[in-house]
């Protein structure tokens, strides 16, 4: 049973003829009374009896005519709202996000988000890299933003913008240009493995042909918050996203320092499964994000 054996049944009915169903579904009247005759073996009952002038429902026929044009309604009806859902922009959209974007980047976006679609919801999952990849790649979250690229063919990124690493210290002894030797004796305070942000310092160490282990790695900790908090009581140095201490350096309760030719930049970047399809409200997201930071900044 099909969709145009069960058109060609509701014609005939309506019309009482099968040429008159023809013209009005625009087929051949051979066509119509093939999909009647399939729609009858199929069912094995008479749909129409055609003994005389006019065709007309057998009972069997009058039966199946009430379902026939549910059948269709519901058809319609879900071809319709199918197609209303690019022009629906509603529902929960879960975000993950790492530690730097999510508390610096994501308000400001989530803002101008709102004032265009009202009705989305949120649920903000603010993770390591490691784990926004993982929710991406489980499902569990519908997009990411994240410091550092982790290739899998399952996802695709899209860069929003640039993030650069500097050192934070509370020492006013440390001047502020300073030879990366210097900092050796200084007690370091890093963020826990799986950050954007340990990783990208790490490689650029590796570049620069500098050993972690060369450093004096006081305290390794989870929270971005934390660090700051640990460098703002003189306990440590650290590396960290400039935009994630530029409160705390305006507010005068750290400093920012250059250190000689160790520039560290890294990118900030929009990451969803390529393998699925976006639902409106994460298409609409995406397409913000990248009107918002990457056209404005272009």
């Amino acid at each position: 049973m099909d969709f145009k054996q069960i058109e060609a049944f509701i014609n005939v009915a309506k019309y009482r003829s099968f040429s008159k169903a023809a013209e009005a579904i625009y087929l051949s009247q051979p066509t119509v009374s093939a999909h009647i005759s399939s729609l009858e073996n199929e069912l094995n009952v008479n749909l129409f009896d055609r003994s005389g002038k006019e065709v007309k429902l057998t009972y069997a026929g009058s039966v199946f005519l009430e379902y026939a044009i549910n059948l269709i309604n519901i058809r319609n009806s879900a071809i319709t709202t199918l197609a209303d859902l690019d022009n629906k922009i509603s529902g929960k959209l879960v975000i993950a996000s790492s530690t730097t974007p999510c508390r610096f980047l994501l308000p400001s976006i989530l803002s101008s988000f709102h004032n265009d679609y009202s009705n989305v919801t949120f649920d903000i999952k603010e993770e390591s890299t490691r784990n926004v990849i993982d929710l991406i790649l489980s499902g569990n979250a519908d997009i990411g933003i994240v410091g550092e690229i982790i290739h899998d063919n399952k996802l695709s990124y899209v860069k929003i913008g640039d993030d650069k690493l500097v050192l934070i210290s509370n020492n006013k002894e440390l001047p502020e240009n300073i030879a990366f030797d210097r900092l050796l004796k200084e007690k370091f305070i890093l963020r826990d493995k799986g950050s954007a942000t340990r990783n990208v310092f790490e490689k650029s160490l590796e570049l620069h042909g500098i050993s972690l282990n060369k450093l004096n790695i006081f305290a390794e900790v989870s929270s971005l918050e934390a660090v700051l908090q640990l460098v703002k009581y003189n306990v440590g140095v650290s590396i960290v996203s400039e935009l994630a201490c530029q409160d705390y350096i305006k507010a005068g309760l750290i400093r920012k320092h250059n250190v000689i030719n160790f520039n560290i930049t890294r990118g900030i970047y929009l990451v969803a499964h390529n393998k699925r399809t976006l639902s409106p409200s994460t298409k609409a997201f995406y397409q913000h994000v990248v009107s918002k930071l990457i056209n404005n900044n272009s």
